[in-house]
């Protein structure tokens, strides 16, 4: 009787599939011709200095900030701080800020610089009013005003708090660098050491400086982010390195191994480079991902391919059986795992598209880089003998996991008891998960930008602010009774704990009003309806003043900008202080004047809603996508639903981890419960596929016994795939990037509990459920009858195939 044509083991049947070993050496050329292209495109690898990738832009938060600065300008400023032993008040300190003022004004990309030897104010002077210098001269030195006449200027000049402490032992410099190289990453890394330099060179001995902006910001988190991808990618190439080094037992194939991870981690800084997406906080991630994907391709190739070695002497014969063999279940995981990944596209933030994007491809590119140059090396090399005591087939965890299966079988109510129980807490956290989407809190508190802020902030002041704009009628803010109502909300914004401040032009009317008139009291001032449009004619004057008055309103008078200072603290969520200013403004303002809060903090934290969607969006997205893989894969919509019950806990561990232990949702954070699924239902394909087997190969077996052989199959390859990329997740706790720190958290927890979903839930599920044993019993036996006519044919071959094996029983039970 000849084999049937559905036996794809059988060597004499023809298989599509044969082509990769009888065509390799074309197949490796054309690899061999695309990788040379894509290396041409890999050093035109852009990074993104504007960060824009993690904004939406199409959100209302961005087009306020839009119109912010297109009617105000951009607020961005670089804020040195020095610290010198003998604190402002030293002659010798002021001369030597006079001089790095000059000195920094003439750099080319320096557009303004504002420091106590810069400002000037409105003064008496004798009998004659002017804008003066706020430094006294005295001979050759310079000198601070008398401290009750300081006082009296820091109030009419909040900004002034930004430039000398309250303690008066720190001073303060702001630049503006000029708009063509705010960007250039280059270009804050060349200014940076200029400034240095020119501190070094000036200041008097012992003086202590840090600069924080958000051009060094910038300017570190690419630096970081290309850190993270090379140290990430160069960690899973090590990972991969030494477990394959343990588990193969052989120079050769951990060679290979590594020659394929390395090929496909280049595929993918060539796509990225070819298609523009730029390096990422987000992107840098596929650097480790996508070799950990694609070793455990390598991993089932070389076991099948020992395996079925022990069958046959031929070589290409086994290379044929392995990748027939391999070939479909391996594509179904790399396509739920790559569509676990896609599904992140649905997310309005361009950073977590383009990982999905460069993710869900990469995979599928894994895929076909790993199963076609596997079997290609394995012929071009000699004969690959490994006695199967060193390979995957029968590792050290043996022992382990026969214990384990010994106690799934006692203890299986037990088990699905703790699973839910387990999930049912984690899940019970998820209402606590908050979100915190400022920049600088991304950063770990070890990396110098951080530690730099901290200075500034213990001995200058907070740095941070956010945008007030109140849109009013034109002409309307020259009102008094408009200013009233922005004096009753300057108020109001200062009792706020989070607020450390509050800039304005009301101070500086406030000042002008005691000056020039009899009056020192803001009521007066606001009572008097002809002294406020007197005194914004005055400021608008000279070149100073109008200066100053463009900053804070414009030329139509229907628009106000108050800038608010604000702590920065983890205690203090950014949403949630904003919330606390938008509520002021509205309670003061009403509906006769518009409140908009507005800023880059304002901007990125205004994501919040929308992080959340996209979370619940792609995950359920994933979820149906990848189950109506799994019914097609299982032939049966019933194991389709069951495999995505060892999914639950990894989701949960996700959800419960970032509530419970205050892990913040955030644009990497975002993503984690969709990997979650993405990764999981690897491991339940294989189980479940290779369940659906035993029980058509032996229909008179009981399910208990079809579980414990499928188990018995594939625990040991769940484990060794599951520890791989449990050490790729753990890898990513080097980074600087908290996000990124925290996301290697959630991935190591997801799958230790999709582990423990895959190699214990639900096993445990189906001997403890009489429906779901009915259930699976049924699939198989409707799959049986659809092949009844070649039963007899397939038992044959696989009879005949287990004769040339060493242990006979458990061959068969294997390759049925």
């Amino acid at each position: 009787m000849k084999p049937s044509s559905r036996d794809k083991l059988d060597l004499a049947n023809k298989n599509f599939l044969d082509i990769i070993v009888d065509r390799r050496r074309l197949l490796v050329t054309l690899i061999t011709v695309a990788t040379i292209i894509l290396v041409w495109f890999v050093p035109q690898i852009q990074t993104d200095p504007t960060l824009e990738s993690g904004v939406d832009k199409s959100t209302p938060a961005y087009l306020d900030h839009r119109e912010f600065t297109r009617i105000f300008g951009n607020e961005e400023f670089i804020l040195m701080a020095l610290k010198s032993p003998g604190g402002a008040g030293d002659p010798e300190t002021l001369k030597a800020l006079d001089r790095i003022t000059t000195t920094l004004q003439s750099l080319d990309k320096i557009q303004e610089v504002v420091s106590l030897s810069t400002i000037k104010l409105f003064q008496k002077k004798g009998e004659l009013f002017g804008n003066y210098p706020i430094l006294r001269k005295n001979g050759d030195n310079l000198a601070l005003p008398a401290e009750p006449e300081l006082e009296q200027i820091k109030k009419a000049l909040p900004v002034t708090d930004l430039l000398i402490s309250p303690d008066r032992k720190t001073i303060g410099i702001l630049l503006r660098m000029q708009d063509k190289w705010k960007f250039d990453v280059d270009a804050a890394k060349v200014l940076r050491r200029e400034l240095n330099e020119i501190i070094k060179k000036e200041a008097p001995a012992n003086t202590q400086f840090r600069m924080v902006g958000p051009p060094f910001i910038r300017q570190a988190i690419v630096r970081y982010n290309i850190q993270t991808g090379i140290i990430f990618g160069v960690l899973c190439l090590l990972i991969g390195t030494v477990v394959s080094a343990y588990v193969f037992r052989s120079i050769r194939v951990t060679a290979i191994t590594n020659a394929i991870l390395s090929l496909c981690v280049l595929w993918i800084l060539g796509f990225m480079s070819l298609l523009g997406i730029p390096l990422n906080s987000t992107t840098v991630l596929s650097f480790g991902f996508i070799p950990i994907a694609t070793i455990e391709i390598v991993i089932h190739m070389v076991v099948r391919y020992h395996f079925f070695h022990q069958c046959t002497n031929e070589k290409e014969g086994a290379i044929k059986q392995a990748v027939r063999w391999l070939a479909r279940p391996c594509f179904v995981c790399c396509a739920t795992t790559s569509i676990g990944f896609g599904t992140l596209m649905v997310s309005s933030i361009p950073m977590v598209r383009q990982l999905g994007f460069i993710m869900s491809v990469g995979i599928m590119i894994a895929y076909g880089l790993a199963i076609i140059l596997t079997p290609a090396f394995f012929m071009r090399l000699k004969q690959l003998d490994a006695s199967e005591q060193n390979t995957v087939i029968r590792g050290w965890l043996d022992n382990s996991l026969d214990k384990l299966e010994g106690s799934i079988f006692k203890h299986s109510r037990l088990y699905v008891m703790f699973g839910l129980l387990s999930a049912a807490i984690l899940l019970c956290g998820a209402p606590l998960i908050r979100s915190d989407t400022q920049i600088l809190r991304m950063l770990s508190s070890n990396t110098p930008e951080v530690q730099d802020l901290h200075f500034v902030e213990s001995n200058l002041t907070a740095v941070n602010s956010v945008e007030l704009m109140l849109l009013g009628q034109p002409g309307e803010f020259k009102s008094a009774a408009a200013w009233s109502k922005i004096a009753e909300l300057e108020n109001k914004l200062k009792s706020i704990p989070e607020v450390a401040g509050v800039d304005s032009l009301l101070p500086l009317l406030d000042y002008l009003n005691t000056l020039l008139s009899d009056s020192e009291t803001r009521e007066e001032l606001l009572a008097n309806h002809s002294k406020v449009p007197q005194f914004l004619a005055l400021v608008n004057m000279g070149t100073e003043g109008k200066r100053v008055s463009r900053r804070f309103v414009n030329d139509a008078y229907d628009v106000v900008h108050i800038s608010v200072r604000i702590v920065n603290s983890p205690d203090h969520p950014i949403g949630e202080v904003i919330d606390k200013i938008q509520a002021a403004a509205d309670s003061v303002m009403q509906d006769k004047i518009k409140a908009v809060v507005t800023g880059d903090l304002v901007v990125v934290a205004k994501q919040t809603s929308e992080l959340i969607r996209d979370q619940i969006r792609s995950m359920f997205l994933a979820g149906l996508l990848i189950t109506i893989v799994m019914m097609i894969q299982m032939g049966s919509v019933v194991l389709g639903l069951v495999s995505l019950i060892p999914n639950i806990p990894p989701v949960a561990a996700v959800f419960g981890i970032m509530g419970w232990f205050g892990i913040a949702l955030d644009a990497v954070t975002i993503f984690a419960a969709t990997v979650a699924v993405g990764l999981a239902v690897d491991n339940t394909i294989h189980f479940l596929t290779q369940l659906k087997r035993e029980i058509i190969l032996d229909p008179d077996r009981s399910v208990e016994e079809s579980v414990r052989s499928a188990y018995r199959f594939t625990s040991k390859q769940i484990s060794s795939w599951s520890t791989i990329t449990l050490l790729g997740f753990l890898a990513l706790i080097i980074s600087p990037f908290r996000p990124v720190v925290f996301f290697g958290i959630l991935g190591c927890a997801s799958l230790c509990l999709g582990l423990y979903g895959d190699l214990i839930f639900v096993q445990s599920l189906i001997l403890s459920s009489k429906w779901l044993k009915s259930a699976v019993r049924k699939v198989a036996e409707a799959e049986n009858g659809k092949i009844t006519s070649s039963v007899v044919e397939i038992v044959q071959v696989g009879s005949s195939i287990e004769a040339s094996c060493r242990d006979s029983s458990e061959t068969r039970r294997k390759i049925g």
